[in-house]
């Protein structure tokens, strides 16, 4: 299975919305909280040529006025974003790729079954629980959960950041259940 780019991911999600040219994307990274994708070209091009050598995108002429191509996820690219998408959370993912879980569960609406979003929902909060509890129990061994020095009020940020995760993991879980019953 080829892995691809979080960018390279996130193209195909957009693509996947609705056809559209690059510079149509390079706009999105440009207006929207998904500013922190790169809009510079020697970014995005380059992904979407990797996409297009890759089978996993088209781009097709627009008919009518100006002459542009819009780009397409072909079936090929489809499987592999909802590939993506259906990965499970591992620990790993909960201390080095939050971005990456919060990017795919933005594209799950309409591309998984709601079942899966679901089982992702609860598996972040199992994997952030025991990241806590275990960032926890490092602080109290160590001797940072009392001492007030930078480290150790930097270490307690880091917990508290992922409890306000878990917490909105929680809240997320609840509404998205109600609502998809």
């Amino acid at each position: 299975m080829v892995k691809a780019s979080q960018l390279e991911y996130a193209l195909i999600g957009l693509i996947k919305q609705k056809a559209q040219s690059g510079y149509d994307l390079r706009k999105i990274f440009a207006t929207t909280p998904m500013g922190h994708f790169s809009d510079s070209p020697g970014s995005i091009y380059p992904a979407l040529r990797r996409l297009q050598s890759r089978g996993w995108i088209r781009a097709l002429q627009e008919k009518g006025g100006r002459q542009r191509q819009l780009l397409r996820v072909t079936s090929e690219g489809t499987r592999a974003f909802v590939n993506w998408l259906k990965q499970p959370v591992t620990a790993g993912d909960v201390m080095w790729r939050m971005n990456e879980l919060m990017l795919r569960f933005a594209f799950q609406g309409g591309n998984v079954p709601v079942a899966i979003t679901r089982d992702f929902l609860q598996q972040l909060e199992r994997e952030l629980a025991i990241h806590i509890r275990d960032l926890r129990e490092y602080a109290k061994q160590s001797g940072l959960a009392e001492a007030a020095s930078t480290g150790a009020l930097a270490f307690a940020s880091g917990i508290e950041g992922y409890e306000a995760q878990l917490a909105w993991t929680k809240r997320a879980k609840k509404k998205f259940t109600e609502e998809s019953s």
